[in-house]
């Protein structure tokens, strides 16, 4: 705490210097820093400068993820500042973005938005399983780190990622981009657009992906390795790839009129790679798929100069299927009386063609809410939320191991399956989930330069009760070109379907108690336009996260508990340079420090350093050339494991492009990992080489507008 209290002291003490500072030769026009100022609705619910925002916000545009050559997500948000991408250590290599320290191996921290939705799934909490997001139908992202409950609700915790699609109003023309790359990876997009003169229309946007993987990412042991040691068998596939194939389809359509805007979503994934495996054991058979659609009708109606109307419906299903080797053919495995896996000197079982599990699960997630935003009063913009969501999930499962299948007595399995759905034996029962919410804000103008923002969220929810998150925003601007903002917000995250409920699994059950997650985050912002063509933001943070769900041995079983408390601090720097007419440069540096508050040790698998540089430069002849560098600093192990700290590396793209023809074609070249650096993101000690992430690969790139 003492270094927390130095750091903002720090801030206070600088404070002056920003102020002070004479700003550069040019008139203290405020329409100019409106025209050049990123917009955002993220951190207060309405169409905002982000440097006004009450909040600690980014944005990322469609020009912007178009010039670094992104395919997916996880790319575009490494250059988040506090912001890092690993992979999950749990399950299949799944994205997992830490905010500020903040993470576990579901993602669930972190909520999801595709147009204002939530994207989640409820059996875990995070992302649908083994997510990968085309980006070619976004036309920004924006995000808000910090407590944001206060506005969204539940699992606002560590931030809020908005995923805003493209409408009718991007593109006049249709789109057809052809992607060709390393490891027989292919990607290919379509998009069209049509406006009426009134204003009506549609934008609809085909992409596909697919690829085999990168097979040079190899580990050299896994747990069944280590089963192999012990039962003197040979079954690992170990030396060998990760599974990262991938295979997926999105399809958006837009449909506008008069206020009125009508979303579908499409999204299917199909034969994607068990990564590790879902045991940590490779698995050269298994694949993941899902399903999920999405449908939302929003209105928005200006009802006079003081009022206005937002209503939102929606509709969002999810069906995720899997087939799973938990253990790889001819594997010995020690199985206990109630059928599952266990330590020797348990009675061995030879799985002749696997231990094999297929869960799946469909979910369906309704939502409504209305908005009212009222400017009557004199300095103030009153906005009031009322809402209700159910989410649902029911499963399926059939597998050749538990309880209902073996009893521990058995010498030899093969791949017959039992199906155990509806019964007592599955691995979760039928659920269902309720909440009700309110939320009300006001954001006051003090003052020519002071803007107060306060606020709060109660939700209900139908499981664990009710609870209420307050938030608190003072936004200091005392010249055009320099502004400070003081934030205060609380969150919370919900507990998981499966960490209540799950059941009948080695390796974890569910605790019907739970309490959510809390915490409680401090900032402060320091935004100074210092010339026409730079300008550098400061942010600094502290928070204290409570009751963190960790599933923990209690007894002989390992369950879900309200265990752990967190605390953190640190500070992001992020300055944005237009160097000249040719040449832009973005960087940013971020520094965090998280630990557990009883213990005092360091959060493990995340750096306390990150950095990123990026830059644009404009050649005659249409040309261009974009290169970004992403550096990742080292990270600390989990307690108990003694391996040294996994180092850090530097991750290089460099993109090519240029255009013909009027600017209707344009043809680019593409390296990821320039460098070819030997990158991975952390295991636990199961995985002893850690998990390397791809090696150096060349796209070419085709894009026409017809």
């Amino acid at each position: 705490m003492f270094r927390v209290v130095i750091t903002c002291l720090w801030a206070l003490l600088a404070l002056p210097l920003y102020v002070s500072a004479e700003p550069d030769s040019f008139d203290n026009d405020v329409d100019y820093f409106l025209e050049t100022s990123y917009f955002s609705t993220i951190a207060s619910g309405h169409l905002e400068a982000v440097r006004k925002a009450p909040g600690v916000v980014s944005v990322i545009t469609a020009d912007e993820i178009e010039a670094m050559g992104a395919n997916h997500l996880d790319e575009v948000l490494e250059a988040i500042p506090g912001l890092h991408v690993l992979r999950s250590d749990l399950s299949r290599l799944e994205p997992v973005y830490s905010i500020r320290g903040i993470h576990s191996g579901f993602n669930p921290q972190v909520l999801i938005l595709f147009n204002g939705m939530e994207l989640k799934n409820p059996y875990s909490g995070g992302l649908p399983p083994s997510s990968r997001l085309a980006v070619g139908s976004i036309e920004r992202i924006e995000v808000i780190k910090g407590a944001s409950s206060a506005l969204y609700g539940a699992n606002a915790y560590s931030g809020v990622i908005n995923i805003i699609p493209k409408g009718i109003g991007n593109y006049s023309s249709p789109i057809a981009q052809l992607r060709h790359g390393s490891f027989n990876s292919q990607d290919l997009t379509f998009q069209y657009s049509e406006q009426n003169d009134d204003g009506t229309g549609f934008f609809v946007s085909v992409e596909h992906q697919r690829s085999d993987g990168d097979r040079s990412r190899t580990i050299s042991k896994d747990l069944q390795s280590e089963y192999d040691r012990l039962m003197g068998t040979s079954a690992s596939l170990a030396p060998g790839p990760l599974n990262t194939r991938y295979n997926l389809t999105s399809i958006l359509l837009n449909i506008e009129q008069e206020g009125w805007h009508w979303n579908h979503w499409f999204w299917h994934q199909d034969d994607v790679g068990t990564g590790q495996g879902v045991s940590r054991a490779l698995d050269d058979k298994g694949y993941g798929g899902t399903v999920s659609y999405m449908s939302h009708l929003q209105f928005k109606k200006i009802v006079d100069y003081e009022k206005s109307v937002e209503s939102n419906l929606s509709y969002h299903f999810t069906h995720g299927t899997t087939f799973f080797n938990l253990f790889p053919d001819n594997s010995l495995i020690p199985i206990d009386n109630d059928g599952n896996p266990s330590l020797p000197p348990d009675n061995a079982v030879l799985f002749t063609d696997g231990v094999i599990g297929t869960p799946e699960y469909k979910s369906h997630n309704l939502y409504a809410d209305t908005t009212y935003q009222f400017i009557g009063f004199n300095d103030h913009i009153l906005r009031l939320n009322l809402g209700v969501r159910y989410i649902g999930i029911t499963t399926e499962e059939k597998k050749n191991y538990g309880p209902g299948v073996l009893n521990g007595t058995e010498n030899t399995v093969d791949g017959t399956l039992t199906d155990v759905t509806g019964q007592s034996n599955v691995y979760l029962d039928d659920k269902e989930r309720h909440n009700l919410f309110i939320a009300f804000q006001d954001q006051w103008r003090l003052s020519q330069d002071w803007t107060l923002t306060v606020g709060g969220r109660w939700d209900d929810y139908s499981d664990f009760g009710d609870i209420f998150n307050p938030r608190l925003g003072l936004v200091w601007e005392p010249r055009p070109d320099f502004t400070a903002k003081l934030l205060y917000g609380e969150a919370f995250r919900a507990p998981s379907f499966s960490e209540l409920y799950l059941k009948n699994n080695p390796s974890g059950l569910g605790t019907p108690s739970l309490e959510p997650e809390t915490i409680k985050t401090y900032e402060l912002v320091l935004d100074h336009q210092l010339t026409h063509d730079f300008r550098l933001i400061n942010s600094f943070y502290a928070y204290k996260a409570e009751d963190l769900i960790e599933n923990k041995l209690v007894g002989s079983v390992y369950k879900f508990q309200n265990s752990t408390e967190q605390d953190g601090y640190g500070f992001e720097m992020e300055a944005q340079w237009k160097a000249s007419a040719d040449l832009k440069l973005r960087a940013q540096y971020s520094y965090q420090h998280s630990e557990n508050s009883e213990t005092g040790a360091d959060i493990a698998n995340v750096p306390n350093h990150t950095a990123y540089l990026a830059a644009d430069y404009f050649f005659d002849n249409d040309w261009k050339l974009h290169l970004n560098n992403h550096w990742i600093g080292s990270r600390g192990r989990e307690a108990g494991d003694s391996r040294d700290r996994l180092k850090g590396y530097n991750w290089a793209t460099m993109k090519l492009s240029k255009q013909f023809y009027d600017r209707s074609l344009q043809t680019a070249v593409i390296v990821k990992n320039l460098f070819d650096a030997d990158a991975r993101s952390p295991s636990s000690s199961i995985i002893p080489d850690d998990y390397p992430l791809e090696s150096r690969s060349l796209w070419l790139e085709l894009t026409y507008a017809f």
